[in-house]
């Protein structure tokens, strides 16, 4: 948890909560959200309000989308790059990440003419990690790169310069989406259906992390970690990686994990035919700033530090 102190400050220039996350080499690893395992992404052309759902939009689709977290769902909208092309129809995709429930990844995707196709779409078979056979099996990683500038502006001025490089290369798995959390980490890149999160991402190293992304790797000097698992283990996982050069998002799977008061945990991981057994714990950086510009106040992060990594292995 952040302690917050009472000050609060308006975000200008080289005092954006990015900039300064990236001046100070703030560490990434362990802050990818915990509270969803699945993924419903819904093109949307905006505009995007800061919070609210976009306005226009049928109010019996908002109850839906806003009804998808109680599944463990995280609802998105998208658009591509640049111009956008008129809706319907609305490219949708549904993925599952595995996160805290496990299970293989898998995402599907379909085009829908009404919004209210949605609601034919079995939301207890997509929580449970059981393909619900609404779309067409999609094999190839979808790359989602946060532009919400509404909600938070370091979205917009360091989504939109990585998003447009990434597009460029790669073209058709990419697409702008709202907010996906970690604001002091923009640009933010989700890749799906694996739920891995890369933070930190400009536009200098965009083309060479998404190449890693497509091929189903992770770039461990910007991974944050797996949606649906706790910070903790996402950050046990960061540090086995980087101790056995691990990079296939499947590489490195936790077994156990005992939490601790102090918000760290002792977790149990292996990866191919090795045990490891690490132990993490939390400490306040030290150093109070501007962790997010629309918020505006200003606190102390934690980060995850190495307590010990010993193998297991007999």
């Amino acid at each position: 948890m952040e302690e917050t102190a009472p000050a609060r400050v308006a975000a200008r220039g080289s005092n954006r909560c990015a900039v300064v996350a990236r001046a100070l080499g703030e560490s990434v690893l362990g802050s990818a959200p915990e509270t969803c395992d699945a993924w419903l992404i819904l093109e949307h052309p905006g505009p995007w309000p800061a919070y609210d759902r976009p306005p226009g939009m049928p109010r019996d689709v908002v109850d839906f989308l806003d009804r998808l977290p109680a599944y463990r769902i995280r609802p998105q909208l998208i658009r591509r790059p640049g111009a956008r092309r008129q809706v319907p129809p609305h490219q949708v995709y549904v993925a599952f990440s595995g996160g805290a429930r496990g299970g293989e990844p898998w995402m599907e995707q379909r085009e829908i003419a009404d919004l209210r196709e949605l609601f034919d779409l079995d939301l207890d078979a997509v929580s449970r990690g059981v393909r619900p056979g609404w779309g067409t099996p999609r094999h190839d990683p979808v790359m989602l790169v946060c532009t919400h500038g509404k909600r938070e502006p370091c979205c917009a001025q360091f989504g939109r310069p990585t998003v447009r490089a990434l597009h460029a290369a790669y073209g058709e798995p990419v697409w702008e989406t709202t907010h996906v959390g970690g604001d002091r980490y923009a640009a933010n890149l989700v890749t799906l259906p694996y739920g891995t999160y890369h933070g930190l991402v400009t536009e200098p190293v965009a083309v060479e992390i998404g190449a890693a992304c497509l091929r189903g790797e992770v770039d461990l000097a910007h991974y944050r970690g797996r949606t649906g698992v706790p910070s903790a283990v996402q950050a046990a996982e960061w540090f086995v990686r980087n101790h056995v050069g691990a990079v296939a998002v499947d590489a490195v799977r936790a077994l156990s994990h005992v939490d601790r008061p102090d918000g760290g945990a002792t977790v149990d991981l292996h990866t191919g035919d090795r045990l490891f057994q690490v132990s993490v714990r939390t400490s306040l950086t030290g150093c109070p700033r501007l962790t997010s510009c629309s918020q505006g106040a200003v606190t102390d992060p934690h980060e995850f530090l190495l307590d010990e990594l010993r193998e297991l292995t007999p």
